[in-house]
């Protein structure tokens, strides 16, 4: 990870549980199960169908307070649910996977899957289809999964 990467993951993390508190007090609604389960996933699915017609505005809103919280609230639900780490990389680069926030599964390079959330959410709003949050996790669950039979296998 670049120095500026490094410093712009260590500050946008610092303040995780303000931004999560104030993004729960200031657009969710009251009875939201805000626990980081998978069920909060699909809970939260919801509150952005309801706001995005499609993958475009979403991409819009992504820092705007909405959509930024729900990019942070998923990205700590799939920490929870995961081996996984969050990551950001500034590459000077113009395409999608620069300069964002991200989920990184806890693997070697070989082994690893990202996932964006803020594309995630983008791509429910695009697709409509209930279950793309939740199945997130199965991403980085499968590329541990992976790797642990890697391991085994060269034991043997």
């Amino acid at each position: 990870m670049t120095a500026p990467a490094r410093a712009f993951l260590d500050a946008w993390t610092a303040g995780m549980a303000e931004a999560l508190d104030g993004w729960r007090a200031g657009h969710l609604p009251g009875g939201f199960p805000f626990d980081f389960s998978l069920d909060s996933l699909d809970a939260l699915e919801g509150l952005v169908l309801e706001r995005h017609p499609d993958w475009d505005s979403v991409i819009a809103a992504g820092s705007g307070p909405f959509v930024e919280g729900a990019v942070r609230y998923v990205g700590e639900t799939l920490l929870r649910a995961a081996p996984s780490r969050w990551g950001y990389q500034d590459l000077g680069l113009s395409d999608a996977h620069d300069r964002i926030p991200m989920i990184r599964s806890n693997t070697p390079a070989g082994f690893m899957q990202t996932v964006i959330p803020l594309h995630r959410l983008a791509v429910l709003a695009k697709t409509r289809e209930r279950g793309t949050l939740r199945e997130s996790v199965a991403f980085l669950g499968d590329a541990v999964a992976a790797h642990e039979r890697a391991v085994r296998a060269r034991r043997r």
